[in-house]
């Protein structure tokens, strides 16, 4: 009897240690699994992270920065209701979590439209922390989608350093018909970001309805263009969604972007034909020209290079490597370039002034006088 009774109570003992030893695992794991779901945040490999981090809450359930991390995986899928409910999860389990009211404010503003419902967590992210330009904007366009324009300046007024904040004052401004105050603000914008249609549109109705007929007209013009390029850069991503091995729009939209300088854009493409088609003359060119636009200029050198050696004939192409030579500061080379594309192309002025700056770099200052008096003659 006494030996069961002993028994009974080593298995009871042990029994309490595996679930003491168990449970003082479960925030090692869940901890473990929060980390994967970081690392796989960094690698961009959001759907690993999303299973890391559900595996974290469901390890426990107590995790705040898990399910903050899962409101915010949810939100890039706008599955709002999901991201919605782990945010307000993450809020109670830590109150002062800021990051997690403005993301929950975000996503009621953006996700479901209910700007009545974003008020609340802004407002309780302002109060814990009062420097937060992203949430004073948020929040006051959510007062600006409920018409309560006084509310909606006096927020956006602290966060003008963010163009979007600046842009939405200027739009308070106007919805209030304060056209005048208004005006300063769109063109701040525009300053900023040459190519913000909205703010033009809106730049001109100011203009127009303060008596300025002539800029409100030039400011339509410039939204009506930029409009218009907008939608050919749908229609030109639309071509390439549906056959991707097209190299004709990609051109095309390459050159769109060279145009809007948007640079990076433009190499993307450009990459992505010469991936299609290695020796692509075109996509070479205007790479080539890219480069050089960007100060590139050891990219340039290469993309040149390679265009000389399939092309040895081509003035334009000699001219482009000289310069990619002398922008890396190396003349003699350049000199050589210039001084062939002047025997392909006997006519071309800017050829010679290249090579005369080429000849007065090396101080070869009579070469460099010869150079510059034939381009002169050329322009007259």
């Amino acid at each position: 009897m006494k030996t069961n009774f002993l028994y009974l109570s080593l298995l009871c003992f042990l029994s309490t240690v595996c679930l003491t030893s168990a449970a003082q695992d479960r925030p090692v794991e869940a901890a473990r699994a929060y980390q994967a779901g970081l690392q796989a945040l960094a690698e961009k490999k959001d759907h690993t992270a999303l299973a890391a981090f559900q595996r974290a809450v469901k390890i426990d359930a107590s995790y705040a920065e898990a399910h903050y991390q899962l409101g915010v995986l949810y939100g890039k899928r706008s599955q709002w209701k999901p991201a919605i409910h782990a945010l307000q999860t993450a809020i109670k389990l830590t109150p002062d979590f800021v990051d997690a009211y403005v993301r929950l404010g975000e996503a009621y503003l953006i996700g479901t439209a209910n700007a009545k419902d974003a008020v609340e967590p802004l407002r309780h992210a302002l109060q814990l922390q009062r420097d937060l330009s992203r949430a004073r904007r948020l929040l006051g366009t959510a007062y600006l989608r409920q018409n309560q324009t006084d509310a909606a300046i006096h927020h956006l007024k602290q966060a003008q350093q963010d163009s979007e904040a600046r842009y939405l004052l200027g739009l308070a401004y106007f919805q209030a018909e304060a056209f005048t105050e208004a005006i300063p603000h769109f063109e701040a914008v525009i300053k900023r970001q040459s190519r913000h249609a909205k703010a033009h549109f809106n730049l001109g109705n100011c203009y127009l309805r303060t008596g300025k007929i002539v800029e409100g007209r030039a400011a339509l013009r410039t939204f009506e263009k930029l409009t218009r390029e907008e939608e050919q850069l749908a229609t030109l991503q639309r071509l390439i969604f549906d056959n991707p091995q097209r190299l004709q729009p990609r051109y095309q939209l390459a050159e769109l972007h060279i145009k809007r300088t948007e640079w990076e854009l433009a190499v993307t493409e450009l990459k992505a034909c010469l991936t299609i088609s290695p020796h692509d003359e075109k996509a070479s060119e205007l790479l080539g020209y890219t480069y050089l636009q960007t100060a590139s200029y050891a990219d340039a050198l290469a993309v040149y290079g390679n265009l000389v050696e399939a092309h040895p004939k081509s003035a334009i192409y000699r001219n482009s490597l000289g310069i990619a030579y002398m922008m890396l500061k190396k003349p003699q080379q350049a000199i050589t370039q210039f001084e062939t594309a002047i025997r392909l192309n006997t006519t071309n002025p800017q050829f010679y002034r290249n090579l005369a700056n080429a000849y007065r770099e090396i101080g070869e200052a009579a070469k460099a006088k010869q150079a510059y008096q034939r381009y002169r003659s050329l322009t007259k």
